[in-house]
């Protein structure tokens, strides 16, 4: 009677197991949009947290982020009024295109999203014509309300840089790509309008002293932060590590004590740094507030997206090598190569630390790093001393 009662149960429990297997890979390939790894959030929180607006489900609903719903929705309207169709016949447009990307839409968040169809589908219009309208209004393609609190209060605009820009924060490019042309104008035509209306609106946070560009090169966009990042990362995205091992090497300080001589290199290539015969030559790096947050958020980004190369992190624990105190920062700014809208020793916190906890396959600066080393090695004990 005992071995019928447990064989029951052993079935029961096989059934049961076997209900909650799972016929496909919880990570997809096609995720791009994703949550920042506890461990990397634990550093500082508020910089992966939006402050005044969500755009896609992560933050969605959240009653801190309410007031700007309202906003949200009289962009829409506006956005509406100016096309040639009824506003209803319009929005029956974007809701058929949209739900057809339902699916895709979804396999873009590597986190479960627990809503349905046509919350998704309405949550994806409202966020994304937000979005379009915003970038519209900042280059004065259409008329700026002279009620509308995004351009009366600097505050606003400064943390919608902040929100948009958060990997957690991001609708898939192919939603936003799908709504520009159902209501672009006559004047927006061109191939790449799209692209150069966004990077217009995030120049000035832009880390490059000159205006970004972004190089396709076959790179199928993900969303705005993948954009800034290939814009970022355009003229050497092609580039291979020549030596992956990460190879520390002393601040800016104890270098120029053994001699290393430092120049500032050609603006419109951020991240091709040279080192040769004790000349470092560095691109200049634009540094203002809300910098900390691009840069780690593009870790994040290039930690959880193992289809991303960590070129942007390398280039980061190179800077977190080179700047350890404000010396070493105030340096860098001697020579034009770090250009600052905050003082030197909140640019040594931002890097100081900056690498913690994060994993770099391929370190693109080995090479470089190796270099600098052999060249500083035979200056240490005076160095030292």
């Amino acid at each position: 009677m005992e071995k019928t009662d447990s064989s029951k149960l052993n079935k029961l429990l096989a059934c049961s197991l076997k209900n909650k297997l799972r016929h496909e890979s919880p990570s997809l390939s096609e995720n791009c949009i994703f949550r920042v790894p506890r461990t990397l959030r634990q550093h500082n929180e508020s910089i992966y947290e939006p402050k005044i607006v969500s755009i896609g489900p992560y933050h969605h609903g959240k009653d801190r982020l309410a007031p700007m719903e309202n906003i949200k929705l009289w962009y829409l309207d506006t956005l509406l009024a100016r096309l040639p169709l009824p506003p209803e016949e319009t929005l029956q447009q974007l809701i058929e295109c949209i739900r057809e990307l339902a699916k895709r839409t979804i396999n873009c968040y590597a986190e479960r999203v627990d809503m349905s169809e046509d919350e998704l589908v309405e949550m994806m219009i409202v966020d994304g014509c937000f979005l379009l309208e915003l970038f519209r209004r900042d280059v004065w393609l259409v008329p700026r309300d002279n009620d509308d609190p995004v351009f009366n209060t600097s505050w606003m605009h400064e943390n919608l840089y902040h929100d948009l820009i958060l990997l957690e924060n991001q609708i898939p490019w192919f939603v936003l790509h799908c709504l520009f042309h159902l209501t672009l104008s006559v004047h927006e035509q061109e191939t790449s309008f799209l692209i150069k209306l966004v990077l217009k609106f995030f120049e000035t946070t832009m880390l490059m002293t000159v205006p970004a560009e972004f190089k396709s090169r076959g790179h199928e966009i993900k969303h705005i932060l993948d954009l800034i990042r290939g814009s970022l990362l355009s003229s050497s995205e092609n580039t291979e590590p020549t030596n992956t091992s990460w190879e520390l090497f002393p601040p800016v300080t104890e270098l120029l004590r053994a001699g290393v001589q430092f120049k500032k290199g050609p603006p419109d290539d951020l991240l091709n740094i040279k080192f040769h015969n004790g000349m470092f030559e560095i691109p200049p790096i634009k540094i203002r507030g809300n910098s900390e947050s691009l840069f780690r958020n593009l870790i994040a980004y290039e930690q959880c997206d193992r289809q991303c190369t960590d070129k942007f992190t390398s280039y980061a624990v190179f800077l977190d090598c080179l700047i350890n105190t404000s010396k070493d920062a105030d340096l860098l700014c001697d020579k034009r190569i770090v250009v600052l809208a905050l003082s030197t020793e909140d640019v040594s916190i931002l890097f100081n630390g900056l690498y913690s906890d994060i994993l770099v396959y391929d370190f693109y600066y080995g090479g470089v790093s190796m270099e600098v080393n052999q060249y500083y090695r035979p200056f240490l004990p005076f160095c030292l001393a």
